[in-house]
């Protein structure tokens, strides 16, 4: 009707001026026509078709309730991805105004519907330029406010948040006043101040914005993000009406759930008889079946209510039915593992805490708050928990081994039994289970159990295996099979390769933990020659030999050091720590890691206030080993050179001294003499960093890269390590360090390294020295110093600090302090602060000066 009421008035006043010039006539009845046709039949068509796929994204939008939601459903990603070609075809519906009608007056909307098209697609790069010329190519008031508005979306979706606030700052003063635009304004605005966690300031614009907001879809998730934003505030009253206000609007029933989970939360937080309430409310729920998907989190939710009001057994039960219930919500599932984890590590239950922590990795999103500090604590455990397993394993295999060769074959014979018992029964209740899955159509996932790994037997330990593959993949990388895997260079191996080597041909088998095979052990594999093949992989475990009992017992021995040492420098636990290394020294008086055992007994004794012990160990390390770097550390004595390793050092200071000279060939001469006589070095690393930076002045960034390849390879996860493979990326990426005009960024939040820099020969005891003045500042504070070559000095970093105030406080310390760094050996020092991605920078540009200006400037205001 209203296109043809709008043909019948061009058409009146076309004969009412007939008396006009026939070219006018034609003039004005044109344009006028053309306005109808590009707005009825074009511009129409792509609004109907853009609406569409707004109408389809917002339908697949997906929701994370676990933190604030979007007032605006604009979907994901892959979202977008699905309804690319509807947007094209509105695009090109948009463009034919342009290109056909182009003196209509519907040009400005057809730009204006193109920029949607590219937002709703995520294109936002070519959003904005379009929402900019929109803004700066036509004077319509109306159509110019709208075009800013959604360029201040765009925005918004690119995390440009001042940018954003800009616009807003612009748009808020403008003359548009129009009830639906101001509407959008304060729902956009109120949306960027949610994300930026300006709490007071969204509460205000998105209850601005409901005032006319006829959208019912924005109407219940904008009383949802209130709801959640008073919840976080404490304001548990207001927090209620938002998330009844929800209910009333009869939202979809995953905002029904979340509502009511919402207003649980809400009473139960409030004051008299609000746990009660929420208690029966909760329980409600389980009742009703259409909350079956979200059981997890109901017993989430009721698991912790129980601890706030100390029923902890009871709390413990509903967390475990919160991690059996959890199926397909993966964030949900970290948060009740990752709360189990917590809850039995703070109970010092390490081994049940480890378990959890495993579970925990096998779920947590990539973008979980504090995603790494949990995978630190899981690898710390984990390393507790495989040691204790080795010790209980190790003593095992011992104990087997010094039985009766009949009791032995008895015994190996009952465990075959029962592990074919095991597993006809384990496959039994895996047909029931099946069975049960296809009547009642509800699995659940299992929760993690804690390996019965005590239990002695090796036989039983199933999750040895896949442990210690991991193990490997991380001390060595995932490397092919084959013969000498453990060298990168497999020419170096070539004169064993070919029999040249005559030295191993008499070897006595190795007693070496790493090198140890039982194939060259002549003993062990006499043991075993009677054995069927059938039963063979549960004997060929047990040290026989004489040598595979050293091997054994070499293992638990490193096992109670390296507990110690967890539970010292990781876990804080000086009691347990000290139970296992004087374990270590009463079982095994003459091992090796005697004098680092006493070296720990002696700090924990100074610890636990307990002086005189202290000082009786000192001296015993000083007695028995007066050599060690443990004596120097305690007692500031010289350690006479050791040989084999003296004149690698020396060369090292040559080679360091050449680097500094810029004479790159001398590099090269002393890397070929090192590989020569000193293959297999301790300080290797350190070696080939330096060769590599003579590689890239002599033979260029070819060769350079080829060498930090190499490097980033074999020394994987090391400082060393992470040092090539950044270089690589930037080497890779030169294009972008030539555009930023800055060399440091201004943003100093965030993860805060230390970097303390200077010259000195004694890099090792500069280092142990940094490492005693932090036990003695912050020793609740786990920090990890590393040392790199930086130009002409050497650099220490110390990682890291989770808080901007901890670095300036610890930079107040050293300043304090800072002639402990000169009586070490270090000349000429500088120190500062840091934030990681400046230290990244700092290590590629070695604008050392610059940054410290800078950080003088800005860092501390």
């Amino acid at each position: 009707m209203r296109k043809i009421k709008y043909i019948l008035t061009i058409a009146t006043i076309g004969i009412f001026h007939h008396s006009n010039a026939q070219v006018k006539k034609e003039s004005w009845i044109k344009t006028n026509w053309n306005n109808m046709i590009a707005h009825y039949n074009i511009y129409f068509n792509a609004e109907q078709k853009l609406e569409s796929c707004v109408s389809n994204l917002a339908k697949k939008h997906r929701d994370d309730f676990n933190s604030i939601i979007d007032v605006f459903p604009y979907g994901s990603e892959k979202e977008s991805k699905s309804i690319k070609e509807p947007l094209e075809t509105a695009m090109k519906k948009a463009s034919k105004v342009i290109q056909n009608k182009p003196n209509s007056k519907w040009v400005d909307d057809a730009y204006f519907l193109i920029g949607q098209t590219q937002f709703f697609g995520m294109d936002y790069y070519s959003s904005i330029e379009t929402f900019q010329f929109v803004n700066n190519s036509f004077k319509d008031e109306k159509t110019k406010a709208l075009s800013q508005l959604w360029l201040m979306k765009s925005y918004i979706q690119q995390k440009k948040y001042d940018d954003a606030e800009a616009i807003y700052g612009m748009l808020k003063n403008s003359s548009i006043k129009y009830p639906s635009f101001t509407t959008q304004l304060n729902l956009a605005a109120g949306d960027l101040m949610v994300k930026q966690n300006k709490k007071n300031e969204a509460i205000e614009l998105l209850s601005d914005g409901l005032t006319k907001l006829k959208d019912k879809k924005l109407k219940y998730r904008t009383h949802f993000v209130l709801g959640q934003i008073y919840l976080e505030l404490g304001e548990f009253e207001k927090a209620s009406t938002n998330f009844i206000k929800v209910l009333k609007l009869n939202a979809p029933y995953q905002y029904v759930f979340q509502a009511n989970l919402g207003m649980a939360k809400s009473t139960a937080s409030s004051n008299g008889q609000g746990a009660q309430k929420t208690r029966k409310y909760l329980k409600r729920m389980l009742d009703d079946n259409k909350n079956t998907e979200y059981f997890d989190q109901i017993y989430y939710e009721l698991a912790k209510l129980e601890f706030k009001l100390d029923n902890e057994s009871d709390g413990l039960l509903y967390m475990k039915q919160s991690a059996r219930n959890s199926t397909k919500n993966q964030t949900q599932k970290t948060k009740t593992y990752l709360f189990l984890a917590d809850y039995y590590f703070t109970k010092r239950q390490y081994p049940t805490a480890q378990a959890y922590y495993d579970s925990t990795i096998a779920e947590i999103p990539t973008d979980y708050p504090d995603v790494n500090g949990i995978k630190a604590k899981h690898a710390v455990l984990s390393r507790l928990i495989e040691n204790i397993e080795t010790i209980a394993i190790q003593d095992s295999l011992l104990a087997l081994s010094n039985l009766d060769r009949e009791v032995l074959d008895k015994k190996i014979n009952k465990i075959v039994n029962e592990l074919k018992e095991k597993k006809r029964l384990a496959a039994e209740e895996e047909a029931i289970r099946k069975d049960q899955e296809m009547l009642n159509n509800n699995s659940n996932s299992s929760i993690p159990t804690q390996n019965n790994s005590g239990g002695v037997w090796y036989f039983y330990n199933t999750s040895t295996v896949a442990r210690g593959t991991n193990d490997f993949n991380r001390l060595w990388g995932r490397r092919p099979y084959g013969d000498f895997w453990r060298f990168i260079n497999k020419n170096a191996m070539s004169n064993v390769l070919n029999g040249n080597d005559q030295s191993i041909e008499d070897e006595e088998p190795d007693s070496d933990i790493n090198t140890y095979s039982i194939s060259q052990d002549e003993e062990q594999s006499k043991a075993l020659e009677n054995v069927s093949a059938d039963l063979k992989k549960y004997y060929e475990k047990i040290p026989f030999s004489q040598t595979a009992q050293l091997v054994a017992k070499k293992k638990i021995q490193t096992a109670y050091l390296d507990i110690g040492k967890v539970y010292f420098e990781d876990l804080k636990e000086d009691q347990k720590a000290k139970n296992n290394f004087s374990s270590l020294i009463e079982k095994y008086p003459q091992t090796e890691f005697k004098p680092e055992a006493l070296f720990y007994l002696t700090k924990i004794a100074l610890n636990m206030g307990d002086s005189i012990r202290a000082n009786q160990l000192s001296i015993q390390i000083s007695e028995e080993f007066p050599e060690t770097i443990f004596n120097q550390v305690l007692n500031n004595k010289e350690i006479p050179e050791d040989n084999s390793e003296i004149e690698v050092l020396k060369i090292y200071q040559e080679m360091y001294l050449a680097l500094q000279n810029e004479d790159f060939n001398k590099i090269l001469q002393l890397k070929n003499l090192i590989d020569k006589n000193h293959a297999g070095n301790s300080i290797q690393d350190k070696i080939d960093y330096v060769y590599a930076q003579a590689i890239a002045k002599t033979k260029g960034r070819d060769a350079y890269i080829s060498e930090l390849e190499s490097m980033k390879e074999t020394y994987k996860g090391s400082s060393i390590g992470e040092l090539s493979s950044y270089t690589l990326r930037l080497l890779q990426k030169p294009e972008e360090q030539s555009t930023n005009t800055k060399l440091f960024d201004d943003d100093f939040e965030g993860v805060f390294y230390y970097v303390i820099t200077g010259i000195t020969a004694v890099e090792k005891q500069v280092e142990i020295k940094i490492n005693e003045f932090n036990n003695k500042t912050l020793g609740n504070i786990p920090l990890k110093v590393s040392n790199l070559i930086f130009g002409n000095r050497s650099l220490f970093y110390i990682k890291q600090f989770s808080m901007k105030s901890m670095a300036i406080k610890y930079h107040d310390e050293i300043k304090s302090n800072r002639q402990f760094l000169l009586d070490a050996g270090l000349s000429n020092v500088r120190h500062y602060p840091i934030t990681e991605n400046n230290f990244r920078k700092l290590i590629s540009n070695k604008k050392e000066i610059e940054y410290m200006e800078q950080f003088k400037t800005t860092f501390i205001q």
